[in-house]
């Protein structure tokens, strides 16, 4: 396997990118003899003094690095300082697995869009740097920081080992966003920025990383609407622990609220979207908490995943990593289940849970207790006050999701479909970054400081089911007529139309649906004064059929007189 860069670079671009190989060689020992980085450098300014400095540290660097891992019949870096044809550039692009574009500080860089012009048949992977202005538009790309060594190394460990079908759907992506951001639309773009060209509102890249802030019915117009349109299935992949249920001291005290059991119940039963609840409880757990028949779960990070038609896929793990999950189990029983700690068990995974320990104790439990999962040959995951064993095989919340919506909507999916992925942990971010620019997804978190890759962040699990109202309501219209929109008219008895009263009539059926439509995720605040105290009830429409609502209306307007305000968004 091959890794190339190719360009033009700066100093410490091209320092700190072998220094990050050479870690990943460091981290990684069982790549070596089997992949090798091609640096090709062209000559620029070579009258320069700065510049033939940068050439002598470069030969002495790759010199160093070479000798330390080369073997007699391979080399780690394979150096060349020159100009290439553009028929042998093309070449090195098509049959590297991997393309390092990690400068510092960058202005479009072309590298990136060459490699993604030349991927065929089998495709590989683009690292990219946020620095370069690239990095904002080509969202299927492994974003990686240059400055951190490790954080590139670990991005050329997770590229090198990426599977085919996230491969080939990133850069069919890749593909066709250049293929549309053409040098016409440049040049658009160009003259739309400087007022030399009028536009209308179509937005040109709706895929934006969003800031952190307060999400309203209105916000998420803002955000969504361009990208999941008028006729699209919307698949809905949603956590459960913090996402759709507010996080409880106890997994048994975690409930699906009333309200968000009844929209998902309802979303279920429409055409137009698909829900699958992925969680990191076992599946029998989290069918059992959801309740809900028409929806696909996985259980376990996706390891087990249930269709509603019965079909079931459970993810294969050796025989002895069984037995080393019981050997693991007695001796966190032993060692580490003090203090309030304890052990989730969930068949195939296992979950250390430490919430209930006392802070200053946390940091030791932890650290013998991650000793524990390691020396039994599993993997250790910090989670939200818990660290996770799993297995070491290649599977997560990512490769899970892939694996839902092509059982669910075929191989084509990525044309048909709009993803929207929540969740609110760290073993979600690994679904977040395998739907990097293909889905819009959002991180639940209490602050804006965490680091994610998610779309946007939404602040709580109030948002979650702000979004699921929204997602109801923008299904739910596109059944309702405009209310320009006429039905045929019915015959009178004597066969003729009776224009004046069905138009009327029909207009005013249809701005009914509308606004019944509109309703949902909205409340109706019934307000009075009475001997100078303000009653205010607030209603949720959506929740009451006609006559109950006029009910509590007529109610209301018993204790006196109406507040005259009129509608408003939910604040939640």
């Amino acid at each position: 396997k091959n890794l190339s860069e190719v360009g033009h670079t700066g100093k410490h671009d091209l320092l700190d990118r072998i220094r990050s190989f050479e870690r990943f060689l460091e981290k990684h020992p069982e790549y070596l003899g089997k992949v090798a980085l091609l640096q090709v450098a062209v000559p620029s300014r070579t009258d320069v003094k700065e510049y033939q400095q940068l050439k002598e540290q470069m030969d002495l660097e790759i010199g160093r690095i070479n000798g330390r891992f080369s073997t007699l019949n391979w080399s780690p870096i394979r150096y060349i300082y020159g100009c290439i044809s553009q028929d042998e550039l093309a070449a090195y692009y098509r049959d590297s697995s991997v393309a390092l574009v990690t400068p510092l500080r960058d202005g479009m860089n072309l590298v990136a869009k060459e490699y993604v012009a030349c991927q065929v048949d089998k495709p590989g992977v683009l690292i990219l740097s946020p620095f370069a202005g690239a990095g904002e538009t080509m969202h299927e790309a492994l974003l990686v920081n240059p400055y951190e060594l490790d954080d590139v190394a670990d991005t050329l460990h997770r590229a090198l080992t990426m599977p085919i079908d996230e491969r080939e759907m990133r850069m069919y992506h890749l593909k066709k966003r250049e293929q549309t951001m053409n040098v016409d639309f440049w040049l658009t773009s160009f003259l739309k920025a400087v007022g030399g060209l009028v536009l209308g509102e179509e937005q040109l890249e709706p895929m934006a990383v969003r800031a952190l802030g307060p999400m309203t019915m209105d916000d998420f117009d803002e955000v969504l609407s361009d990208y999941i349109g008028d006729s699209a299935k919307v698949a809905l992949l949603l956590d459960y622990d913090g996402t759709l249920a507010p996080d409880a001291p106890k997994l048994d005290m975690a409930f699906l609220p009333t309200e968000t059991k009844n929209i998902l119940a309802r979303l279920s039963k429409s055409s137009d979207v698909a829900i699958a609840i992925i969680s990191g409880r076992n599946l029998e757990n989290i069918q059992k908490l959801v309740g809900i028949s028409d929806i696909t779960y996985a259980g376990s990070h996706g390891l087990e995943i249930l269709h509603p038609d019965g079909s079931k896929f459970v993810q294969p793990i050796p025989e002895e990593y069984f037995v080393k999950m019981r050997r693991m189990c007695q001796e966190l029983q032993d060692e580490c289940c003090k203090e309030g700690a304890w052990i989730e068990n969930k068949g195939s995974i296992l979950t250390y849970h430490f919430r209930a320990v006392p802070i200053q104790l946390r940091s030791a439990f932890k650290q013998r207790a991650a000793a524990i999962i390691t020396k039994n040959d599993y993997r250790a995951y910090l989670a939200n006050c818990a660290i996770e064993a799993r297995p070491p095989v290649q599977w997560d919340k990512g490769r899970a999701s892939i694996y839902i919506l092509r059982t669910m909507f075929g191989v084509d999916w990525l044309e048909r479909i709009r993803v929207i992925y929540v969740g609110d942990d760290v073993t979600d971010e690994d679904a977040m970054r395998t739907l990097q620019g293909v889905a819009y997804t959002f991180r639940i978190t209490s602050h804006n400081l965490v680091r994610t890759a998610a779309s946007k962040c939404l602040s709580s699990t109030d948002s979650v089911l702000t979004l699921l109202k929204w997602v109801e309501r923008h299904v739910m219209k596109r059944h309702m007529p405009d209310e320009s929109y006429y039905s045929p008219r019915p015959h009178s008895a004597n066969g003729i139309h009776s224009d004046s009263e069905n138009d009327a009539d029909v207009i005013k059926s249809n701005q009914k649906k509308r606004q019944h439509a509109d309703s949902i995720g909205r409340v109706t605040p019934v307000g009075s004064h009475r001997n100078g105290m303000r009653i205010e009830v607030s209603l949720d429409e959506s929740s009451l059929d006609g006559s109950e609502f006029r009910s509590l209306r007529k109610k209301s307007h018993c204790l006196g007189p109406t507040n005259p305000q009129g509608d408003r968004l939910s604040p939640f």
